[in-house]
């Protein structure tokens, strides 16, 4: 790495004046080391950056830290252009609440996950819902004020997305959700299977032409690779058919709505990332109307299921077993570099976002895997201050893949309820913090959190090891900023903004 001149003259005017053993190129190569170690693994303890340099003193890396803090190529290089920069995009925005989490601080949440599917026609093998649980339909109109009372109380820096929990197009009324969120002026997105995404089912909800994004979770690439994973039959011509028709009027009616596939990568799949491409091309050769597929997100499967004791979540029709293994990321790092050779000839214009641990492999970084906590390492009252989930009985959950109905031992970590304003998302949240009771996690409970939960119990837990150690987060290597409340937290797949 190439220190500037100006950090130099920096470290010549200061550092070194004030520990008078000290040779440059020491304090640059402790600095580099420092900028490598946040550049590879955001959550490293400062601790650990301690004993792995060997620095003489924490005065010494506090210095090191404020030099590195105050210099803008330097943070870029660590959280817009390094191999980690999708945690980044995670970390940065949610720094911020990081102790008011510790403290138990009552904040309204950052982001909310609403669930408001009623069931799911799809039994995919590495997802964690009871595959036999579904809401009763007289809760629907119910559930839809519950929600919709809970964005008119969401706060100016809060994010909202739909997903599930089960499939949101089960839900007959998820256009009056998808209205209230969008006449407050939210940026909505929705993550759908597209099975229901028909041409009926939009005239009833026409609201969804109001949504800022639609991302729709793509099982394979034909019928065969469709029904392995979903276990349903002739789902792959459906989920085709609606997305190209979908398309089609979306660019007669809302050409800013931006729409993309979402591939999960599982040992029975990740060789196939060429075959998707060519469904993408195929799908845009049909719209001949305007823009065809915005965007494809890769994601790592966080194991909810395939990495988990299969004692647990019995109640299904079809698991998974296998997780990825380390010979499987191996030849994933070279099917992903061939898949970017042949993005430029097939879909140029393509947004490809990688995710957090699939962007390692694409900069052909040998990378295993997905941040993961584990289930001692859970924070014992979550992170509400930061991001929590709500289904369609109101329920509030502390984790996203724990919110499922009647997912086995998710009791746990719902807080409380939606009702009337005596039961608010605020008042439930307060509550819960008020009444002081700790939650106790096993270790298969780390099945509840998805790899966003994953990311935002690393940040915290790392906060407050690194203050025991006496290094707290504003006196690390990174700037963290005020954080524009207009940037979408995550919610964004089609940019590389965040």
């Amino acid at each position: 790495m190439i220190v500037n001149n100006f950090l130099v003259e920096k470290l010549e005017g200061s550092i070194l004046k004030k520990y008078d053993s000290l040779k440059l190129d020491q304090v640059i190569d402790d600095i580099n080391s420092i900028v490598e170690s946040f550049s590879m693994k955001p959550w490293i303890l400062q601790e650990n950056i301690f004993k792995r340099i060997n620095l003489r003193n924490k005065e010494y890396l506090l210095d090191l830290n404020k030099i590195i803090r105050e210099n803008e190529k330097l943070q870029f290089l660590i959280t817009k252009n390094s191999a980690a920069k999708k945690y980044w995009n995670t970390i940065l925005p949610f720094s911020h609440r990081v102790n008011d989490v510790i403290q138990n601080n009552y904040k309204f949440p950052l982001r909310i996950a609403i669930f408001p599917g009623v069931s799911c026609m799809f039994f995919c093998g590495f997802c964690g819902r009871n595959q036999k649980a579904k809401y009763d339909s007289s809760v629907i109109d119910d559930g839809i004020n519950k929600i919709k009372n809970m964005i008119l109380e969401a706060k100016n820096e809060t994010k909202i997305s739909i997903s599930g929990g089960l499939e949101p197009l089960t839900n007959p009324k998820l256009g009056r959700i998808i209205k209230t969120g969008s006449d407050l002026g939210f940026k909505l997105p929705l993550i759908t299977n597209a099975y229901s995404l028909t041409e009926g089912y939009i005239k009833k909800n026409p609201e969804i032409w109001l949504l800022d994004s639609l991302r729709v979770s793509l099982y394979g690439h034909d019928d065969q690779s469709y029904k392995e994973i979903t276990q349903l039959e002739k789902s792959f011509k459906m989920v085709k058919k609606n997305v190209i028709n979908f398309l089609k009027s979306r660019n007669d009616i809302n050409k800013n709505l931006k729409v993309g596939f979402n591939f999960i990568i599982l040992p029975e799949n990740y060789k196939n990332l060429k075959e998707v491409l060519l469904l993408i091309k195929d799908i845009n050769s049909e719209v001949k109307n305007g823009e065809g597929i915005n965007f494809l997100t890769l994601r790592d499967d966080y194991q909810s299921v395939t990495g988990q004791d299969e004692n647990y979540d019995t109640e299904r029709k079809y698991r998974l077993s296998n997780g990825m293994s380390d010979k499987n990321r191996e030849d994933l790092l070279n099917v992903i570099q061939k898949f970017e050779e042949l993005k430029s000839k097939y879909c140029p214009n393509l947004h490809v976002d990688y995710g957090y641990s699939l962007e390692y492999l694409s900069q052909k970084i040998f990378d295993r895997g997905l941040v993961k906590i584990k289930g001692e390492e859970i924070r014992s009252f979550g992170f509400s201050q930061l991001s929590v989930a709500v289904d369609l009985h109101g329920d509030i959950f502390l984790f996203r893949e724990a919110g499922f109905l009647n997912r086995q031992g998710n009791k746990k970590v719902i807080i409380g309820r939606l009702g009337d304003e005596k039961n608010s998302l605020e008042n439930n949240i307060k509550n819960f913090l008020k009444k002081n009771v700790p939650i106790k996690f096993e270790k298969n409970d780390s099945r509840f959190l998805d790899s966003f939960d994953h990311v935002l119990n690393a940040l915290v837990n790392q906060a407050e090891e690194d203050e025991k150690f006496g290094i707290p987060l504003n006196s690390g290597p990174i700037a963290f900023k005020n954080f524009d409340k207009k940037k979408s937290l995550g919610n964004n797949w089609y940019s590389d903004d965040i």
